[in-house]
């Protein structure tokens, strides 16, 4: 199936809908919409549990269990200038699409690489299925993007099996399968979590380094916020399913609106600030077979208001400048209370 995106967009996401088994179907993913440009570092950030990861999967067809219902548009620009909706297209496709126009690293590398074949083994399957190349000029492109990601002592990594090295290698391991055919569009879900924080910072750099370099897209999914606000250009804020906020992240982070995003900001710790107490958000993220009326967040927003905020559900809307998007009935009238904190600026300078 062909669509139509915006010139410079590489993903536009249009009422997506995911749910999961029958009579009656949970919805874990609802009516969201996005786009990701060109060139650009969108993030997904959230909870556990709100829906990330499985919008990540959606994107790619990758959501495979029989009782899934997956709805609404997601068209992809494919790099022979073509523009197909990925939601009901068939696996035969599919595959021609995956690590070809757009690619995805997951959590855990271990689990996706495979351990009876070497490293070499496994990044020159990826180079056969989409690039016309010789067993030889296979062999040494495998080289060139394990050496690109600044993996040590690149041809004995090849020969290596996957539990021959430490994490971060192996996540380095994924990002260069990922890259093998020069995809537009990286997926990165939660891709530094297992990782110690050194090995993080790495990670991330090296990821920002390839798109500028590349100059392909990357939609980054995490919990993280201090990654966002390193790696991302604009980042969308998830909750129970939905798209709570959405905008470039120095607006974002230096004045958000809604009120889970301003939570999460206060559960941060806060470097060099001995004062300052990590503000828990207080009970627990919904459970999506059961969620509260009205704004699914009310039960633990401290701006709630009853009789507005448990019986009307919120829309995203659009702010006058037309830069953000929010969902909250009370928006306007808090905004006047959010600023920027100093350690915010500058952790953005």
């Amino acid at each position: 199936m062909t669509s139509t995106v915006k010139d410079n967009d590489v993903l536009s996401v249009e009422q997506l809908s995911v749910s999961f088994g029958r009579s009656p179907s949970v919805q874990v993913v609802r009516d969201i919409a996005f786009s990701v440009r060109k060139g650009e570092i969108v993030a997904i950030v959230g909870e556990s549990g709100c829906g990330k990861s499985t919008t990540g999967l959606a994107l790619l067809g990758l959501i495979s269990d029989d009782g899934a219902g997956v709805h609404g548009s997601i068209r992809l620009a494919r790099k022979d200038g073509q523009t197909v909706d990925i939601v009901g297209m068939g696996e035969r496709k599919l595959q021609k699409i995956r690590g070809n126009d757009a690619a995805m690293i997951f959590q855990e590398p271990m689990s996706s690489l495979n351990p009876l074949f070497t490293i070499g083994t496994q990044i020159q399957e990826a180079l056969s299925v989409h690039r016309k190349m010789s067993a030889s000029e296979r062999a040494d492109e495998a080289l060139k993007l394990v050496s690109m990601l600044g993996i040590p002592s690149p041809q004995k990594c090849l020969q290596s099996y996957p539990h021959q090295l430490s994490g971060g290698m192996r996540q380095r391991v994924m990002i260069a399968i990922a890259l093998s055919c020069n995809p537009a569009l990286l997926i990165a879900d939660e891709p530094t979590t297992a990782l110690d924080v050194t090995v993080q910072a790495q990670i991330v750099d090296r990821l920002k380094r390839l798109q500028q370099d590349t100059h392909m897209s990357i939609l980054f999914i995490t919990h993280d916020l201090a990654l966002v606000a390193e790696i991302a250009d604009r980042a969308l804020v998830m909750y129970a399913g939905q798209i709570v906020e959405e905008g470039p992240i120095t607006e974002l982070f230096g004045r958000p609106l809604m009120p889970y995003t301003q939570a999460l900001m206060r559960s941060r710790p806060r470097l060099g600030d001995a004062r300052h107490r990590i503000q828990p958000i207080r009970g627990s993220a919904p459970n999506p077979a059961a969620l509260p009326a009205g704004c699914a967040f009310h039960p633990r927003c401290e701006h709630a208001v009853a009789g507005l905020c448990d019986v009307t559900a919120p829309t995203l809307e659009t702010t006058d400048d037309g830069k953000r998007q929010v969902r909250c009935l009370r928006w306007r009238e808090l905004e006047q209370q959010v600023h920027c904190t100093p350690e915010v600026e500058g952790q953005l300078k």
